[in-house]
């Protein structure tokens, strides 16, 4: 993974501070049960780039949110472990901005940093978080149509990750009636795993 240096601009403050973003991001299109890029069986762990804080106000948010400078600034981001800085940007989307599909992709984001951190409790806690506001994103208008369907999944793959598993059934069984093809496949694979109080990550594959 090659990384360079970008100087940016705070939307909040105006601060202009050095950024460290990957130079190239390549899709495989290979995902596993929480839609998370793989590549065979590494993950590439883009996600710590992906997430930017101002060091002098606070702003915690996207890379791509702070808008690129052309000039070279003697201040860094603010280096916080990557998952707290989800966290934050989890909490100032649902609370400033009441966009709960946001907040709940920025948990999710917080989990797979946490998981790749070793920070259990802490992933657990982010998983449980996003099914929250996941729920509440489908109730008001924050989530996009076009996106529905992957929160509606995601709710019932994250129930199970953190051994609701019930909860995980149940869910899959109100939605798997509209779920295209491809994901109904996934649902039907993960409630047999939930039968099994089996709550590991597996691939996201559709085969019978």
């Amino acid at each position: 993974m090659e990384l360079d240096n970008i100087a940016v601009r705070c939307p909040d403050c105006g601060l202009k501070f050095m950024t460290r973003q990957v130079r190239e991001f390549v899709d495989t299109g290979l995902r596993n049960s929480e839609l998370r890029q793989h590549i065979g069986e590494v993950t590439p762990c883009y996600e710590p780039y992906a997430i930017c804080t101002c060091p002098s106000c606070g702003r915690a948010d996207w890379s791509s949110a702070f808008d690129a400078v052309f000039e070279e600034c003697a201040l860094f981001q603010a280096r916080t472990t990557p998952h707290l800085q989800y966290r934050a940007a989890a909490l100032r989307a649902a609370q400033k901005e009441r966009n709960y599909y946001d907040s709940g992709i920025f948990y999710l984001h917080a989990a797979w940093c946490a998981d790749d951190g070793g920070a259990v409790l802490q992933s657990k806690e982010y998983r449980r978080l996003a099914i929250e506001v996941f729920q509440r994103s489908l109730s008001d208008v924050s989530c996009p149509l076009d996106s529905r369907i992957d929160v509606e999944y995601l709710i019932g793959e994250l129930l199970r990750r953190i051994g609701q598993f019930e909860a995980c059934r149940s869910h899959f069984a109100s939605i798997i009636g509209h779920l295209p093809p491809n994901y109904a496949v996934m649902a039907r694979k993960l409630m047999r795993l939930a039968d099994l109080q089996n709550s590991d990550l597996v691939a996201f594959d559709t085969a019978a």
